[in-house]
């Protein structure tokens, strides 16, 4: 995979040589770079989004919609706490998390006497974790120069949990993240994996059905506002972290779902009586089986 095959691929992408189509999926079209890179064919225009947090968003739906299901994995936050905590101590030190969401890591961070900033580009997401935890938010890419130039060199980890399938340029992305790190600071990713069970079950379905059984694939990529756009390989990813300058001092895969399983079944499935039906015999094979889905990155600034 060239560096190339990431950002400038999506560009004209209809008359782009190196490029075919492959899945045409219930919600997004993905296409294939001759390097291997899958990508949605959607781009969110982030470019038009007020840096101005619009309190009227966060409706007692939306409050609900964060609690019970963005945040659903108390256990997942925890988790990456730990992560961090691994690798220097926590008193304070300077951590940006991009796409924070409800907040909820960084407030564990916070607790722990970390000095913490987030960004997060819904307004809902963004009030609720700013007026739910007390954090300090910003709607603001990391890309802009509010943080290119605000805060070069300047925090001493930068997280990316469950972020970088959702945007638009992702070398473009991490390149930015890894601007604001100092020497010696640390990147920290979490994403789903294609080299894993889920993609690949996914693959397999939708070749052998002609296109009409994509099971997991249907709940892997997405062209809604935000969706799913890429899932990178375990090689990719370290690829995509060296030509950011980055050493990556941990790589691996792990079992975790971001969401309850009655989520990505009603993806997949577009039915509650189905969904009723299967989430018993889900639950069950969960307990028996940890698939690992997902990939840890971690890369430190040379």
């Amino acid at each position: 995979m060239q560096r190339e095959n990431i950002d400038a691929l999506k560009d004209g992408l209809k008359d782009h040589p190196v490029v075919r189509l492959r899945y045409k999926l219930r919600d997004a079209n993905v296409y294939v770079s001759r390097g291997g890179y899958h990508f949605s064919d959607t781009l969110d225009p982030v470019n038009e989004i007020s840096p101005e947090i619009d309190a009227s968003q966060l409706t007692k739906e939306e409050s609900t919609y964060i609690e019970t299901q963005l945040q659903a994995n108390a256990q997942r936050f925890h988790h990456q706490v730990e992560v961090l905590k691994k690798h220097f101590p926590l008193h304070n030190a300077k951590v940006l998390d991009i796409g924070c969401g409800g907040g909820l890591f960084l407030s564990l961070l916070k607790g722990g006497g970390a000095q913490t900033i987030g960004i997060e580009l819904s307004d809902s997401r963004a009030y609720y974790a700013a007026t739910k935890h007390g954090l300090e938010i910003h709607k603001r890419p990391i890309e802009s120069n509010f943080w290119q130039t605000g805060y070069k060199k300047y925090f001493d980890a930068v997280t990316l949990w469950d972020v970088i399938e959702h945007v638009n340029y992702p070398f473009l992305t991490l390149q930015s993240a890894t601007n604001t790190l100092k020497k010696g600071g640390l990147l920290l990713i979490d994403t789903p994996c294609r080299d894993s069970f889920y993609h690949q079950v996914g693959e397999l379905t939708y070749r052998l059905s002609g296109g009409r059984f994509p099971t997991f694939l249907n709940a892997m990529y997405s062209s809604h506002r935000f969706g799913h756009k890429q899932i990178f390989s375990t090689n990719e990813m370290k690829e995509l972290f060296w030509s950011c300058g980055l050493e990556v001092i941990e790589l691996r895969k792990f079992h975790e779902l971001s969401f309850p399983y009655e989520f990505y079944l009603r993806k997949m499935l577009r039915s509650e009586a189905l969904v009723k039906l299967s989430l018993p015999v889900v639950k069950a094979f969960f307990r028996l089986f940890k698939i690992r889905n997902k990939m840890l990155v971690i890369g430190r600034k040379n």
